[in-house]
């Protein structure tokens, strides 16, 4: 909860959550709630301090949407990354140098992506208090979470399936429509038997070091000859998660070199 507290503190200070962001040493002295000692049945976090409601008000604005999703959802079977993964590929074999660019892209905004992305670093630290109740050795518990910002809000409820149900959606990942990027390839991992391949790369259109993850290791073979430092061209798909992406550093996943 005080992970969630964090993200929504920032959320309300920069406008949005960027990937790796975090507080300085006098934002966490703004943000330490005191959790007094569990009373009737519940444990009590005690939000006292100036500007504490609109960080509740935050906190409850982030997981509700999804709160509703659990709700009103059954258990929705996704498509594998494997699966989309191999669309994106076929996709970029036809479309080839016709594909839009990251700049493209970045000027397209996109706006609900990062307010989606924004709220997925509040909901994913509320799907693992939620998410406890998940197991069948646990079948029949429930939590619930009652924020009291600047109005007490609604109370969210969870059993065990509304629970399943919210850490699906939490848990999303999609693969957008690819793009072309000119990165410089930073490192390269080749894997193993435990960890997949994966690389880091510098995207040339944010000045940002980011995460290419690859799908195998023949995308590792395909990398290898441009792991010299110079600029090479690439088509990628932006992994949006929970809905959102964050156009400066998100995570990436290789589909081909350009």
């Amino acid at each position: 909860m005080q992970r969630a507290i964090d993200r929504a503190y920032l959320i309300n200070t920069n406008g949005e959550v960027w990937k790796h962001a975090r507080l300085t040493d006098e934002q966490y002295q703004e943000t330490e709630f005191i959790a007094e000692y569990p009373r009737e049945g519940g444990i009590i976090l005690d939000a006292v301090r100036n500007g504490a409601n609109r960080i509740i008000d935050r906190v409850y604005a982030s997981i509700r949407p999804v709160f509703d999703s659990a709700v009103q959802q059954g258990l929705v079977q996704h498509q594998t990354i494997a699966a989309q993964h191999a669309e994106r590929s076929r996709y970029v074999e036809a479309r080839q140098r016709n594909i839009q660019t990251f700049d493209d892209l970045r000027q397209a905004s996109h706006p609900e992506w990062a307010a989606a992305y924004s709220n997925r670093s509040v909901v994913k630290e509320i799907d693992q208090l939620v998410g406890q109740i998940v197991p069948a050795r646990l079948d029949g518990s429930s939590v619930d979470i009652s924020l009291r910002g600047s109005l007490p809000h609604p109370p969210l409820a969870f059993d065990s399936q509304r629970a399943k149900r919210f850490h699906q959606i939490a848990s999303q990942r999609e693969l957008a429509a690819p793009v072309r990027v000119m990165v410089i390839i930073r490192s390269l991992d080749r894997g193993n038997d435990y960890a997949k391949p994966g690389a880091k790369i510098l995207n040339l259109s944010t000045d940002r070091e980011v995460t290419l993850q690859l799908s195998s290791r023949r995308d590792f073979d395909a990398l290898h000859p441009h792991h010299n430092g110079e600029p090479v061209e690439l088509y990628v798909s932006p992994i949006v998660e929970s809905l959102g992406f964050d156009l400066n550093g998100g995570d990436l996943m290789f589909i081909a070199v350009a």
